[in-house]
């Protein structure tokens, strides 16, 4: 039975809105004078996951939040922290040993 808790813990993990949209994020960023950064707006952000700008919002904030992503000034876009790339990292590491 732990088993197959563990594997839909996985499943989750892997589909999960919140590391889906971390992904996407961790792609659009882009190389700017300061860093890497994410440029889109949230309306845009929205459009390419295929959400609303009300069911992005609240997974933003989450990931916000737990450090993941930074905002980079007011209005002005996102950064994806070292934490953000870590998991990002550790979870596609985990997938590819799934699928093996």
């Amino acid at each position: 039975m732990d088993y197959l808790n563990a594997q839909q813990g996985l499943v989750n993990l892997f589909t999960s809105d919140s590391y889906k949209l971390l992904c996407l994020l961790v792609d659009l960023q882009a190389d700017t004078l300061d860093g890497k950064r994410v440029r889109e707006s949230q309306e845009e952000i929205a459009e390419l996951f295929h959400v609303s700008k009300g069911k992005l919002n609240p997974l933003m904030q989450s990931l916000v939040a737990s450090g993941c992503i930074q905002k980079y000034r007011a209005r002005s876009g996102y950064t994806v922290s070292e934490l953000g790339l870590q998991v990002v990292q550790t979870i596609r590491q985990l997938e590819s040993l799934v699928t093996l």
